[in-house]
Formats: structure tokens, sequence, C-alpha cells
């Protein structure tokens, strides 16, 4: 694990007599956290909550890395990471062994705390005539690149709708951004992205081209709960971006923060107490945030807990 201390040179300087440095210089901590890719909203997120725990820790220093939802739990598993985004689909899955590229269950992987649903949204041009997931047959179609947790579902949905990714006349396999521009372009019919609401790629290319979002059936709804329990109903209003007509009938799952569970428990703790205190804050980062409270963040999930969340979350009444 990558928990790094330095308190060397202060023992030498106390056992010299040259004075007392203050506790939180004798023993800073460096941590590694993966946010997302480029164009999501992992990375301002995960930008903010750097600043925020560092702030409230001294001594606390994180290097943050772009990354993706499987990325980051694996780099968290093998002991390059101590935090991580992730989505509860996924973390559920890898605690059981299975997923993409797991053949054990994941032991080192911690639930932190929830942030907020991650929506599933299948944007397509409006002037071509796709109505439903099974019209992307014979169309370019972009997702994000394998490792993200975007990529497995966005296999789902177009297995279960009989297209599968064989069936796209081409995948695209790029970032938010690229994906932005390529459907701006031309490029891809349509682009499957699970973000949050209101993301700034999506609103790019419904500035550029007249959008419709393809809705998630119930028959496909059903494939995907079997797959995987995390999946829920959700709505997105039209008026979230400009053009749509109607309201778009999806599925989303929660995002969260993992942790490796060798993290102590104080330090844990106290990087919990920090990002709820911040909470409002975190509003300005992301709409996401807007009214949640300790109740939301410190939610009961299907997923290990790390001790030190779980102690404070408790302490708060919460579970």
């Amino acid at each position: 694990m990558r928990v790094r201390h330095a308190g060397v040179a202060s023992a030498v300087l106390l056992a010299l007599g040259l004075g007392v440095v203050p506790a939180a210089a004798q023993t800073p901590t460096r941590l590694t956290y993966f946010t997302g890719p480029t164009g999501g909203s992992w990375i301002p997120i995960g930008g903010a909550l750097k600043v925020l725990w560092e702030k409230a820790i001294p001594g606390l220093s994180i290097e943050n890395r772009p990354g993706a939802g499987l990325v980051n739990m694996k780099a968290i598993e093998e002991g390059k990471a101590e935090i991580g985004m992730g989505n509860m689909t996924s973390t559920v899955d890898a605690l059981a062994g299975k997923g993409t590229g797991i053949d054990k269950p994941y032991t080192n992987v911690c639930h932190f705390a929830s942030l907020y649903p991650n929506v599933a949204q299948f944007v397509v041009r409006s002037d071509l005539g796709i109505n439903s997931i099974a019209d992307l047959k014979g169309k370019a179609v972009g997702t994000l690149p394998k490792g993200n947790t975007t990529n497995d579902v966005a296999g789902w949905v177009m297995d279960a709708a009989g297209v599968g990714f064989a069936g796209a006349s081409k995948m695209a396999f790029a970032s938010l951004s690229d994906l932005a521009n390529m459907f701006k372009d031309g490029q891809i019919a349509g682009s499957f992205i699970v973000t949050t609401e209101g993301n700034g790629s999506i609103k790019d290319m419904a500035n550029s081209r007249k959008i419709a979002m393809l809705d998630i059936p119930d028959d496909i709804f059903a494939k995907l709960k079997a797959q995987n329990v995390g999946f829920q109903r959700h709505t997105i209003a039209k008026a979230v971006y400009p053009g749509l007509e109607k309201d778009n009938i999806t599925v989303a799952f929660a995002a969260h923060v993992i942790v490796s569970c060798k993290l102590p428990d104080d330090l844990v703790y106290k990087m919990a107490k920090a990002m709820t205190d911040a909470l409002p804050d975190l509003a300005n980062v992301n709409a996401s945030f807007k009214g949640q409270t300790v109740k939301d963040i410190g939610a009961k999930v299907d997923a290990k807990w790390h001790p030190g969340a779980a102690k404070f979350f408790k302490e708060q009444g919460v579970h």
C-alpha cells in the first residue's frame, strides 16, 4: 500500500534537542486518488475532495490521477491507489469475484461514501429515425473504452436489445469529450454514457445537433436487473438538455467513493467528517450534491464498509 509516512527526520531533530516538531509535520501521509475519464464528472469532484481533505487533515497530501470505474477498483485492490471513484454495481460484483478481468473476490476495496445516481444516457441524432436501441443496428455508436463501467453497461444494454457491439456498423471507444466531438462531426449516430444528469459533454452534443435520448424499456430493464441488482429506474426531465422533446426513461445506479481497506481507521473517520462538513460547497462543484445530507452520503449499501467511515456515520445516527 502506498500510504507513506515521513517521521524519521522529526525524530532525529527531537533526539538532537533541536525543538519539537508539530505533530502534523511529523507524519505526513501521501495518498493516490484515481478519479475518472476526461470530460466526466469524477475529475472535478475528485479535485474538490482532494482540496477539502488536505485542508481539513494536517499532513495529508493526495495525488489525483485520471481513472475509470473498473480501473480504480483494480488499482486499490493491487495497492496502486488508496482512494478511487466507483460504481456500486461494479463494486458489488468485484467483492463477489465477478466482473471483467476478475477471477477472485476483491478483499482490499471498501465503501467510503455514496455520491449520487450515475445515470445511463443514450444520446442519438434526432434526424436519423433512431427511435429505439434496436434501431442502432447498422449505425455508428460511441461509448467509453474498456475498463470503464460505462463500457460494460453499454454492452449489456445493446446485447439485451439484440444489437450488441457487433451489430453496429462501427463502435468508437473514446473519452466523453472526444465522443462529443465525434457526434458533432457526424462520425457517430449515437453515444452511450453513464454519468450525472446535465453532463457538459452531452450538452455540447445537444447544442451542436438536435438530439433525442433513447428510453430503456421494461424488458431490457428486467435483463439489467437480473445482471446486477444495483440498477434502478430513473427519469431525466426533458428540460435537462437543450432540444429534448420528452422525458427520458432510463436506469441509474449509485456512484460512490471507495478506499483501501488498509487505510487507518482514524484517517478515514476524519475524511468522512470533512466530506460531510463540506457538502454545501460540493454542490457548487456538481449540482447532484444540492440538498444532500449526511443521511444521503452515509446511506446503507450492499458493500463492505471501511470501519473508519462506518464509525463516523454510525455516530451521526445514519446506520
